[in-house]
């Protein structure tokens, strides 16, 4: 793994924590994801006329993705209605880095090291270390804990299809750009039609338009990139480094919402800065 590849992986892993900060700071989370997604498929929808779509063997798991994708995105603002991010946000984040250890190789063929394996182990074990830190699992009911492992289930899901998908289509990017134009379309009809209560009014995007334009340029860096590495590393690998944005987490719940920083949690940070070398240090 090349040094940018490092540098890039860990930088989505920050705008990744970002977004979803926002997300959860928002008095209307249905509204405010809707709109920075639609916000992204504005952005990219006038890219379809300049760019080559991905090759037809990667437009179904692009349309499977989509799919997926409704259900992550559901699932994810119901999560953030009845968790604190500091607790939920590991729980859903740091499960799928443990199940793409072993789904990957299996369902990808991704070769993935013995020291790679270690470095990834110890990550989880940090992220795991974090959620028990300072009696944090008492603040996760049991509706939240639930929330939360099934958005980390559509991780699972969506980040194996997309790397199949970005692997087959000859351009991760156009794979991307081909996602993000669509899916705040997509999430907007689906979103009109289940959630009918929720009405977006030209009022709540006049008070919010910076959050939303920040969430959709943060969003879509958070996941563009990751896309092309796939394409260069294996996922597992791909997946725990970019769950250092469980530290950013971390960070925000110690800073705004004053939890305590506590022994523990340095011990977990540790343990997360140290798989994130460990893998940094054994992946060619």
């Amino acid at each position: 793994m090349t040094p940018f590849l490092f540098i890039l992986i860990i930088l989505t892993a920050v705008t990744h924590a970002s977004w979803n900060i926002l997300l959860k700071q928002s008095d209307n989370k249905i509204l405010f994801m809707r709109c920075f997604l639609l916000a992204g498929s504005i952005i990219f929808l006038p890219l379809l006329f300049f760019i080559d779509p991905p090759k037809f063997e990667a437009l179904p798991f692009l349309f499977v993705s989509l799919f997926i994708h409704i259900f992550y995105n559901t699932f994810l603002f119901k999560m953030y209605s009845h968790s604190e991010i500091s607790y939920s946000y590991p729980i859903a984040r740091g499960s799928p880095t443990l199940l793409l250890l072993f789904l990957a190789p299996l369902l990808l063929g991704d070769q993935v090291s013995f020291y790679n394996q270690i470095g990834a182990l110890v990550l989880i074990l940090g992220i795991f270390t974090l959620i028990f830190s300072d009696g944090g699992y008492r603040k996760i009911n049991f509706k939240g804990l639930g929330l939360s492992l099934i958005v980390s289930l559509t991780i699972v899901c969506y980040t194996l299809v997309d790397a199949k998908g970005a692997r087959l289509s000859n351009n991760a990017i156009s794979y991307g750009i081909y996602m993000f134009a669509l899916e705040g379309i997509l999430i907007n009809i689906v979103f009109s039609f289940f959630f009918k209560k929720e009405k977006l009014t030209l009022d709540f995007i006049v008070k919010e338009k910076y959050k939303i334009i920040f969430a959709g340029f943060l969003i879509t860096f958070s996941y563009l990139p990751i896309l092309w590495a796939f394409t260069q590393a294996n996922v597992p690998t791909v997946a725990a480094l970019r769950e250092i944005s469980i530290l950013m987490t971390s960070i925000y719940g110690v800073y705004f919402l004053k939890e305590r920083f506590g022994l523990v949690k340095v011990i977990s940070a540790a343990l997360i800065v140290l798989g994130c070398v460990i893998i940094r240090l054994t992946t060619i």
